[in-house]
């Protein structure tokens, strides 16, 4: 009898040494507070217009620089965008602007002396897009810009 009791009391003892175990976490999400400051730049495009989309890559030189742009993420809310400005006799060059932006969940909101802009953050994919609809010559577009963290 003490032999199954002595048994019964080592199963017992060894289910609750087996059933508390802790698992890691599968999850690489990254938290936007933690991740956003640094430098984030534009690598590829989508231009949506008339039912068509296509990818365009994005450099500072490349052929669709018109679309590279810079975001410096800086304590105290502060951001500095820089991009390529055309200008209407077509002449560009590189300006670079200094606003606020604040966070609200996984978007960033980026604040200038035209407006705002919203930024969209993926924490699976680390990278933040954001998008800007116009019209050109009546064909109206949507285009994203993609970002990630150099």
């Amino acid at each position: 009898m003490n032999k199954i009791k002595y048994f019964g009391m080592m199963i017992a003892l060894l289910f609750s040494a087996l059933s508390f175990n802790a698992c890691s976490s599968d999850d690489d999400e990254v938290s936007i507070d933690s991740y956003l400051k640094g430098k984030w730049h534009s690598y590829k495009a989508v231009v949506s217009a008339q039912n068509q989309s296509v990818d365009l890559e994005v450099t500072k030189t490349g052929q669709y620089s018109q679309f590279y742009y810079e975001a410096v993420f800086k304590d105290g809310n502060k951001v500095d965008m820089s991009y390529y400005k055309v200008d209407d006799n077509t002449a560009s060059r590189w300006e670079t602007e200094t606003g606020s932006y604040s966070v609200n969940g996984d978007v960033i909101t980026v604040y200038d002396e035209e407006g705002a802009i919203d930024f969209f953050f993926n924490p699976k994919e680390k990278n933040m897009y954001m998008r800007v609809a116009g019209e050109v010559e009546n064909i109206g577009y949507t285009t994203v810009f993609l970002y990630f963290r150099k």
